[in-house]
């Protein structure tokens, strides 16, 4: 999905429904994404633009906005949910824990984004829980062992 965060307006009076939490937290984001912009081409009249991520981490966030971590993660839970962003992938610091890439859904796409949303069973924030707590398997071991 192509998302250049370029000569646009972030939708804060539409964050600002979501708490003020959701707002510092969104803010932060939507300049960090603003700033990556890769702009490709495939093929002639074919663009395979990427950018708009954001690799901060839920403690950077609160350390970053004075607030509590417990506050991040229940504001990024709430922007997830209403498709302001998207979780990515999952990247390991540089002192080996987890987090999350986030994706700043562009203005444009948000009417897209909530119809995606609304085919899953849950909410985003409850699906990428549930894949956090996900053990990833090494390459040597055995999923068979697991049940024994």
């Amino acid at each position: 999905m192509a998302v250049i965060l370029k000569d646009v307006e972030p939708p804060i009076m539409e964050v600002a429904k979501l708490g003020y939490a959701a707002v510092a937290v969104y803010s932060l984001l939507f300049q960090s994404a603003h700033r990556d912009r890769c702009y490709a081409q495939i093929a002639p009249g074919y663009r395979a633009d990427t950018g708009g991520t954001t690799n901060w981490s839920h403690k950077a966030i609160a350390d970053t906005l004075s607030m509590g971590k417990a506050k991040v993660i229940q504001a990024t839970d709430a922007l997830l949910d209403a498709g302001f962003i998207q979780a990515i992938a999952r990247v390991r610091s540089a002192t080996g824990s987890k987090h999350r890439v986030y994706r700043v859904t562009h203005p444009e796409h948000l009417e897209a984004q909530r119809l995606a949303l609304s085919l899953f069973d849950e909410p985003s924030s409850v699906r990428n829980k549930r894949i956090d707590a996900m053990k990833t398997l090494k390459p040597n071991d055995n999923p068979s062992e697991n049940y024994l």
